[in-house]
C-alpha cells in the first residue's frame, strides 16, 4: 500500500488516467474505502483521504471547522490535482470536499472533473439528527446505536469504544459547527448526488437541493439502504462513480476540453 501523509493508496496504479479522492463520514477513516480498490478499473486510482485526529493521523488534532478543513486539504493536495480527477465524500466527508472545492480556486488549483456527494445535505445535517458530543458515554453510545453507524459488536467492545469515541465526538462536534453560506456562486463542477432509499438522516427529497449549487447537476442516484448504504452497496456505488467518470471523460475527449 502506497503511503502519503494525507491519503492511502490501496492499489498503486501509476499509469492511471484518473485519480479518485474519497473522504469518509464522521467516525470513518480511509480504511472504509479499501474494498473499493477491487472494484475500480485499471485506469482509476483510489486515494482515500486520512483525516486528522484518527488512526494513522493521531498526532494532528481533528478539524474544528469546515473552512479550515477545506483550506488545509486544498493547500496540501492542490499542487498534485491534475485534471481529470474526482472527489467523493460521504456525509461529513462530502461537506469537507465542498469547502475544499471552494478553497481550490482562490489558490490557483484545478477543480475536480466530478464531485460526488453521498448522504449529505448542502445546508448541513440538523443538529437534532446528530449525536451530542457532550453527552455521557452511555447516552452518546445509545444515539450511535440508533443512528446505525457502528455494528452492535463494536458498540459492545470497551477497547473499540476507547479508541473510537474520541474520534466520533470530535467529528460530530465538527458536523454541528457547519454554517451554511447564502449567496455563494454555483460550482462549475459536475455534481452527482447519491442517497439511501431509507435514509432518515439525510432523506432523498432533501438531497435534491444540491442542484441549486452547481451549474452542472448530473442528478441523483438512489441505493438500497439507510445513511450508511455504502457498506452494503460497494459494487453498485463504485460502478455508478465509474460510469460518471467514464461518461465525463468521453464528453471531454469529444469536445477537446481538458
Amino acid at each position: 500500500m502506497a503511503s502519503h501523509p494525507w491519503y492511502s493508496v490501496f492499489a498503486s496504479r501509476p499509469a492511471a488516467s484518473v485519480r479518485l479522492y474519497c473522504l469518509p463520514c464522521a467516525g470513518g477513516s480511509a480504511e472504509m474505502f479499501r474494498p473499493w480498490a477491487d472494484w475500480l478499473p485499471p485506469e482509476i486510482e483510489l486515494r482515500a483521504i486520512k483525516l486528522p485526529g484518527r488512526h494513522a493521523r493521531h498526532p494532528r488534532p481533528a478539524f474544528a471547522d469546515f473552512d479550515t478543513a477545506g483550506a488545509e486539504l486544498a493547500e496540501a493536495l492542490g499542487p498534485e490535482l491534475e485534471p481529470p480527477y474526482a472527489l467523493f465524500g460521504h456525509s461529513m466527508g462530502a461537506l469537507i470536499a465542498y469547502r475544499m472545492i471552494r478553497a481550490l480556486g482562490p489558490r490557483g488549483f484545478a477543480p475536480p472533473s466530478l464531485y460526488v456527494v453521498a448522504s449529505c445535505l448542502v445546508h448541513g445535517i440538523p443538529v437534532d439528527r446528530l449525536p451530542d458530543p457532550d453527552e455521557s458515554d452511555e447516552r452518546f453510545i445509545d444515539t450511535l446505536r440508533q443512528l446505525g453507524g457502528m455494528t452492535p459488536e463494536a458498540l459492545a467492545d470497551p477497547e473499540v469504544l476507547a479508541f473510537t469515541l474520541p474520534v466520533l465526538r470530535a467529528d460530530f462536534r465538527l458536523c454541528r459547527s457547519y454554517i451554511y453560506r447564502t449567496g455563494e456562486s454555483p460550482l462549475r463542477v459536475p455534481l452527482r448526488v447519491f442517497g439511501g432509499a431509507t435514509d432518515t438522516v439525510t432523506p432523498l427529497e432533501q438531497l435534491a437541493t444540491w442542484r441549486e449549487h452547481t451549474r452542472h447537476f448530473l442528478g441523483m442516484r438512489s441505493f438500497p439502504g439507510d445513511h450508511f448504504f455504502l457498506r452494503d452497496e460497494v459494487g453498485g456505488v463504485v460502478g455508478a462513480v465509474v460510469d460518471d467518470i467514464t461518461a465525463l471523460s468521453r464528453q471531454s475527449a469529444i469536445s477537446g476540453s481538458p
